[in-house]
């Protein structure tokens, strides 16, 4: 199956172009959902790929199945790392890069004067999560190849992105010298760098998420940070078209029940209503997608990728190699276990809410 590429996106060098890829958005939208897909499709690329988060939250390790990640780079799977980035972590490995002072660790611990620090200075702790990914992103083997062709990194949600991304310029604002005012300058070069990093902003087709989603790539915009492409999450997927639509009001329920009965079925008149009032709240559900589409690709002016809402009990490893495939599929790549669990036209329609309607203005 070919399916047509609206998003202007071509084949994975082009999603995956940064070295970096920071997911955002909404609490509850599936930022860390589509930042795993987003790895695996690195991975089916075959890029090295490694996976990080900095919320300490564990849910890739739940998602996976696997051991509790920390701060120790582990391969949980062919081509693919993990790793959980924490503050403190961070600070002792700063400490005995820097200046030998491993040792303090226990006094530290013990103390809680790792808590006072990142309390007492704004963003101290914001920067610490960073630089490790800033640390990444600069490793290489011993052959002078990145250790990683691809960062994949869970990060803070919309309402944190800005102020995480921007604490190595608050730091180099207070600290004028000395290691830490140099790997926070650093740091900022990536920040600016496309090739280096970009943001991916994911959201639901809902007014709210639709609203913060406009706001936080527009502020990343003003920080100077790579935005794009956007990924609409749970999406759903159309049933039933418009035309139908307007075809099964006006039979009504009687002459919904009427042509049941004519091809040898039996419907009962309750249940011709709920299934007439069923295809509407379907209906309006769909065309409310398509306008929050529209306003949100016309006013961000960025591609946009669509990930169908899976309707499983469970939520497991095959189902983010679905929505990865689905990814690679908008792309022009191959997706086997899309395509093994939607038939062409359920793809097709998915997919097409990455479509904006020709009169939005927005890219196509």
């Amino acid at each position: 199956m070919t399916l047509s590429t609206p998003t202007g996106l071509a084949g994975f060098d082009d999603l995956l172009s940064s070295h970096v890829v920071m997911v955002t958005g909404k609490g509850g939208v599936g930022k860390t959902t589509t930042a795993a897909a987003l790895a695996l499709a690195g991975v089916a690329s075959g890029r090295r790929t490694i996976l990080v988060e900095v919320e300490g939250r564990q849910s890739f390790s739940r998602t996976f199945g696997t051991a509790r990640w920390d701060y120790e780079q582990r391969e949980f799977r062919p081509g693919l790392w993990g790793m959980a980035i924490d503050p403190a972590d961070s600070v002792y490995e700063y400490l005995d890069r820097f200046y030998g002072l491993k040792r303090v660790q226990w006094v530290m611990e013990r103390s809680h004067a790792l808590d006072f620090v990142t309390t007492a200075a704004p963003g101290l702790k914001d920067l610490l999560l960073l630089g490790k990914v800033y640390d990444l992103e600069i490793q290489r083997r011993s052959d002078g190849r990145r250790r990683y062709d691809l960062i994949v990194v869970d990060a803070p949600p919309t309402g944190r992105i800005v102020p995480f991304l921007q604490s190595p310029e608050g730091v180099t604002e207070i600290v004028r010298v000395g290691p830490i005012q140099r790997q926070a300058g650093s740091m900022w070069e990536m920040l600016q760098n496309p090739q280096r990093l970009r943001t991916v902003v994911v959201s639901l087709l809902e007014e709210m998420p639709v609203q913060e989603t406009i706001e936080a790539v527009h502020a990343l915009r003003e920080l100077g940070v790579d935005v794009g492409p956007l990924v609409a999450n749970q999406v759903t997927v159309p049933r039933v078209s418009e035309p139908q639509r307007d075809q099964l009001r006006d039979l009504g329920a009687s002459g919904l029940r009427e042509q049941v009965t004519k091809d040898g079925a039996r419907m009962s008149g309750r249940t011709s209503q709920l299934l007439l009032d069923l295809v509407r709240t379907h209906r309006d559900q769909v065309e409310l997608q398509e306008r929050l589409r529209d306003e949100l690709v016309g006013s961000c002016a960025l591609p946009l990728l669509a990930l169908p809402l899976m309707t499983s009990p469970t939520f497991e490893v095959p189902d983010l190699e679905v929505l990865a495939d689905v990814l690679a599929l908008q792309l022009g790549e191959d997706g086997p276990h899309a395509q093994a669990r939607f038939d062409d036209t359920e793809l097709e329609a998915a997919i097409a809410a990455a479509r904006p309607s020709p009169v939005s203005g927005g890219t196509s």
